[in-house]
């Protein structure tokens, strides 16, 4: 048996996960970051990829769906990818195809002086420009976690970006609905994300540095890795019997 200690966290998780985690409990604020330490590819790569591709003109609707059927190897990416699309079809067969680009990386500055970085963003090239977030993910975010995520997103366009933090937004969140087996859809703006003011925005982030400042004060915590036995192993045991 191989042991090891954790590392804890130096560095915030991405926006939303980071977001994401801030409930009112501190102690599941805790176990998400532990969880955290455990890096581990995004599985929603690839659904991402074929989504904007979509909206870019790359790909029919149907061929991102035989593409997500036929090209992705792993398994659970592949069936993430064609959850979302099939929960995205209405959407992704009736929006216009336009050009869309990343957006350079924004910072947001936490209280404490931690940076937040915040992305992807991307920007969708109407007659008039629109900002796109994509999340993609099994739990939904709270209107609480929406609220707080629209400002933070809004703060960091007036610092990096200020020639879009008046665009309008298209927060695309595809997630399991709580009362089915299903994916569900939601296109939300500014107006339905509800941008926290200042003071509901300092007790957001206070819930979350508080079990930040709990979870680094506390110590290593032991792994224990089961390897496969060795040659070596199975002949000394064989021995002993």
């Amino acid at each position: 048996m191989d042991i090891e200690y954790s590392k804890p966290l130096v560095d915030l998780p991405s926006f939303l996960s980071t977001i994401s985690m801030v409930v009112d409990d501190d102690t599941a604020i805790i176990q998400q970051l532990i969880q955290a330490e455990r890096k581990s590819p995004s599985i929603y790569g690839p659904t991402r990829d074929l989504f904007v591709s979509v909206l870019q003109g790359n790909f029919s609707f149907d061929v991102a769906l035989k593409h997500a059927s036929s090209t992705i190897t792993d398994e659970t990416e592949r069936r993430c990818a064609i959850a979302v699309l099939r929960a995205s079809e209405r959407f992704l067969r009736e929006e216009p195809n336009h050009p869309v680009r990343l957006l350079p990386r924004m910072e947001y500055i936490l209280p404490n002086g931690m940076p937040l970085d915040v992305s992807p963003v991307w920007l969708r090239h109407f007659h008039s420009q629109r900002l796109m977030v994509l999340h993609f993910w099994q739990t939904p975010l709270s209107s609480w976690q929406l609220s707080a995520a629209a400002t933070v997103l809004r703060a960091s366009l007036f610092k990096a970006y200020p020639q879009y933090s008046s665009s309008e937004l298209d927060f695309i969140s595809v997630s399991l609905d709580s009362f089915a087996d299903r994916r569900r859809f939601e296109r939300l703006n500014w107006t339905k994300l509800k941008p926290l003011d200042d003071e509901q925005l300092t007790r957001f982030w206070k819930k979350f540095l508080r079990a930040w400042s709990d979870y680094q004060r506390r110590p290593p915590r032991v792994i224990r890795h089961h390897r496969e036995p060795t040659l070596f192993d199975k002949l000394k045991r064989a021995r002993s019997n």
